[in-house]
């Protein structure tokens, strides 16, 4: 199975020709990002049953790079089925691939009957998008291998493949979509003879995991590949005797060689390196926001504001849709509810950076009819404001409600209520976060999916790679005493598994700075379940700004929005201004409000946004 020598060693540009079987993945990995895979049983022309066809659009793009035989693109499509749009790739010819191994001819058959595609002459040192995509979300290497038998250095041995993953890399990462991931597989001292961590480093990447390519897959869940079927696995044998089977992919067909006698690369010591684009830090400095799409016939809008990562999507979404005028940004909160995960000094300091007002909507204490509230809060904005779109970032319905609140309680009041994200896919969502280069922290985080240390972390791509995989997982154990077992991770947190807080983003005239300190330890609140543990922002008292210049543009966006009213939303005004105001009116609540009182933090160290 080895290649001709003289395709081995030619260059200038660096083959990666070599025997079948140096394409390794770890199938565990892959179903822990495959969300939605495990149920799906692969088109088989000897199955019974239709097997119905996931859309396009929520399929993921895998590219496979250097695939000897081919028989890890297959092994992936077998277990996956059509929850892929895989691309299988090799430097060969299709003539020199079916001459140079026997079974190549039937793989990729198969791969076409089961609608993946095979391309020939890929080198993966120059991937080309404009052959292969620009838009993978999955580029698997696996064993990277020059063939080069005749190279008795040890050195030059390192020297070459050390350029070869350089290369690799920075070609790969050109295709990557937002929110993708490289899975190179090395084995023994290679990540550290073929200088891995400094080519990321060098280019922008980060390793986001590493895991051992026999790690069995996540299972309980729909990331959990399908069953394989006895005709599937691997005829090769390791030197010792034993089946291929400690592959997690051999019981798909991946047909591994690595043997006993090549030492350090035996697959047992193999290891799947997971690769993201790092996260660039924003530019701290004021700058020039992107230009709002109204319209002749816009109408005004306000948007539904917490200051997290769903709010801020729903903002930009409103933002660029020419039917919509952004006018300002509104927050419904409990009469003298403090809030730790959304704490109201940030989402000022967010207001001002964004040139929006912030408006207040008062929900009194114990009201007749908590709907009723809102309802009059937003029937105040649509008569003093010309509000007559409420946004919201809201993703799904929760717990026992039939419709969305907001949508609700809008339509009750004459408003129309905009829902950009409404049940959209999770995982999109948050690779969309990335694209657009929002600075999100996590401001609040639940037991049992997560511990103390995620509080104040960056919502990138790596924290982005361990929520898929949290998902993945089987159901998470129940509270101590709560009799009941807790649901699996909704990646965009809408059960209220996590918060987060944005920063920083495509709207934002300038990052809002702040500074944390140690996370602190909820106890006793509202909706807390017995034996769950919660913890949010510790804050350095003091530490939120935004600028003075983005508040002078809060300041004249408000005087804006009091100018666009219609003459009768402005005698209503000035009729609800006249009367003594109640206690937890909008009247009452449109001044700016003090800031949170002072977390009871402890002593730094402190991190600084």
């Amino acid at each position: 199975g080895n290649p001709p020598k003289s395709r081995a060693c030619c260059r200038p540009r660096i083959s990666t020709t070599r025997p079948a079987g140096h394409t390794a993945t770890s199938l565990g990995l892959l179903a822990a990002l495959l969300g939605g895979a495990a149920g799906e049983r692969p088109r088989a022309p000897e199955s019974a049953d239709p097997v119905p066809r996931i859309a396009m659009a929520n399929r993921r793009r895998v590219l496979t790079v250097g695939d000897g035989d081919m028989s890890c693109s297959l092994a992936l499509a077998r277990a996956f089925g059509d929850r892929l749009h895989l691309l299988g790739s090799t430097l060969c010819s299709h003539v020199e691939l079916e001459r140079t191994y026997a079974g190549a001819a039937a793989i990729s058959a198969e791969l076409s009957e089961r609608g993946a595609r095979v391309a020939h002459g890929v080198d993966a040192t120059a991937l080309e998008a404009a052959t292969l995509g620009s838009s993978q979300d999955h580029v698997v290497f696996c064993h990277p291998h020059l063939g080069l038998s005749d190279l008795l250095s040890v050195e030059e041995h390192a020297r070459r493949h050390t350029a070869l993953i350089g290369h690799f890399l920075a070609s790969a990462k050109s295709l990557l979509a937002p929110g993708g991931l490289i899975h190179l597989t090395l084995c023994g001292n290679q990540r550290a003879s073929w200088r891995v961590d400094d080519h990321c480093r060098r280019l922008g990447l980060e390793i986001v995991d590493g895991r051992h390519v026999a790690a069995p897959p996540l299972g309980g869940r729909a990331g959990v590949p399908v069953p394989p079927q006895p005709g599937w696995r691997a005829r090769k044998r390791f030197r010792d005797g034993s089946l291929g089977s400690r592959h997690a992919l051999a019981a798909y067909g991946y047909e591994h060689r690595r043997t006993e006698g090549d030492g350090d690369v035996r697959s047992d010591k193999s290891v799947e390196l997971v690769i993201a684009e790092a996260t660039p830090t924003p530019c701290a400095g004021p700058r020039r926001r992107e230009d709002q799409a109204v319209g002749p016939q816009a109408e005004c809008c306000a948007v539904s504001w917490t200051g997290g990562k769903d709010c801020n999507l729903a903002l930009l979404a409103a933002w660029r849709d020419a039917s919509l005028r952004v006018a300002a940004l509104v927050v419904f909160r409990p009469e003298g509810a403090v809030f730790r995960a959304h704490p109201l000094c940030l989402m000022e300091a967010q207001a001002a950076s964004l040139g929006l007002p912030l408006l207040h909507v008062v929900i009194p204490r114990d009201p007749p009819s908590y709907k009723e509230a809102y309802v009059r809060g937003i029937r105040r904005l649509r008569e003093q404001h010309g509000v007559r779109v409420l946004a919201t970032g809201d993703m799904d319905l929760v717990g026992t409600m039939a419709r969305n609140w907001i949508e609700e309680c809008a339509e009750a009041a004459g408003v129309r209520a905009f829902l950009p994200l409404w049940q959209a896919e999770r995982a999109s969502l948050l690779r969309r976060l990335l694209a657009e280069r929002f600075l999100v922290f996590f401001s609040c985080v639940k037991s049992p999916w997560f511990e103390a240390g995620w509080v104040g972390r960056q919502l990138d791509a790596a924290a982005v790679y361990e929520l898929e995989t949290l998902a993945a997982q089987p159901r998470a154990p129940a509270a101590a005493g709560s009799g009941e077992q807790a649901k699996p991770l909704d990646l965009g947190g809408e059960r209220g598994e996590y918060h987060t807080m944005c920063l920083d983003g495509p709207l934002y005239g300038r990052r809002v700075a702040v500074t944390l300190t140690q996370p602190l330890e909820l106890q006793s609140q509202p909706g807390q379940r017995e034996g769950e543990r919660w913890w949010t922002l510790g804050f350095a008292e003091g530490s939120v700004e935004a600028g003075c210049a983005a508040a002078a543009d809060a300041a004249a966006a408000a005087a804006a929005v009091a100018a666009a009213a219609t003459a009768a939303a402005a005698a209503a005004a000035a009729a609800a201004t006249a009367a003594a105001p109640t206690r937890g009116s909008l009247a009452s609540s449109l001044h700016r409000p003090m800031s949170a009182p002072a977390s009871r933090s402890r002593a730094p160290p402190a991190k600084e946004w």
